[in-house]
């Protein structure tokens, strides 16, 4: 029997998130692509997590002879998304209430609301990490996700009268995950080898590649190059010290990865990139 403990996941790390943006938002097409900025992030969530459920169900279909089972079907098919809201606030609060119009002034809200309820359909982006090691990680783009109140709201001084939800995902949705290839790390080791005389090489995080970067370029050349990509990447604030190699720091885990094609000179001069 061959096992792998590092392959059994457990979530709940600190950087797991519900986004959710109207219907018709951009998606990221990236396992660390940047989200458009009409996303919101849910939040807090309940200790219970996130819960994945298959709504169908199996059916026999059997034969006349002997009664035996000829085919079998799934029965209403569909995937929901569970999760329970700790945050009080607008976003959330507009997914579980029939609101018809609101205003506020002078930080009152007030909100005229339907006694029923009503189907809220959102566009959601769901990361999550492993709880120990949050290179490993989980994104599912949801371009259309049902959304509606799943249970009772209570007010209690014991407990977060947060709100219970149930998504439905309608229509194909895409999920990545990251695997040895695709190493996730907010430090990386940038190394120049083979003794390059001239050229250039890029470097790409998450999926967005920097200008030529000059072969002998300095730690802050290298910072200012990637950092030069925030308004795609949606990272600002990275740093670089040293030279070989120079270690690059970003504010959260990336994918990153290096291509040395246009070095020239020395012996066969290559770039590349490496967690510490």
């Amino acid at each position: 029997m061959t096992t792998n403990a590092s392959n059994a996941r457990i979530f709940g790390s600190d950087s797991d998130s519900i986004f959710l943006a109207p219907i018709g938002t951009a998606v990221p097409t990236t396992i660390n692509g940047a989200l458009d900025p009409a996303f919101e992030d849910v939040g807090w969530i309940h200790e219970d997590g996130i819960t994945e459920t298959f709504t169908g169900s199996k059916s026999e279909i059997r034969g006349y002879q002997g009664a035996r089972v000829v085919r079998t079907r799934i029965d209403t098919p569909g995937t929901t998304i569970g999760f329970h809201a700790l945050e009080s606030k607008t976003q959330t609060k507009a997914l579980r209430y029939d609101e018809k119009s609101s205003s506020t002034t002078a930080g009152i809200r007030t909100v005229t609301r339907g006694a029923g309820q009503k189907v809220q359909a959102r566009v959601a982006v769901i990361d999550i990490y492993d709880a120990d090691d949050v290179t490993v990680k989980e994104r599912h783009v949801i371009e259309r996700f049902e959304i509606v109140p799943d249970g009772n709201r209570v007010y209690t001084g014991t407990d977060i009268a947060g709100f219970p939800f149930l998504g439905e995902i309608i229509g194909d949705y895409t999920s990545y995950e990251s695997t040895a290839a695709t190493s996730l790390g907010a430090i990386w080791n940038v190394t120049i080898s083979g003794t390059p005389t001239g050229g250039t090489y890029t470097l790409t995080v998450n999926g967005a590649t920097t200008a030529a970067i000059a072969y002998n370029a300095l730690a802050a050349a290298v910072a200012s190059a990637l950092n030069a990509l925030s308004g795609v990447t949606g990272l600002s604030g990275i740093t670089a010290t040293g030279t070989g190699p120079i270690v690059v720091t970003f504010p959260s885990a990336v994918t990153l990865t290096a291509n040395g094609a246009s070095l020239t000179g020395g012996t066969t001069p290559d770039a590349t990139v490496a967690l510490p």
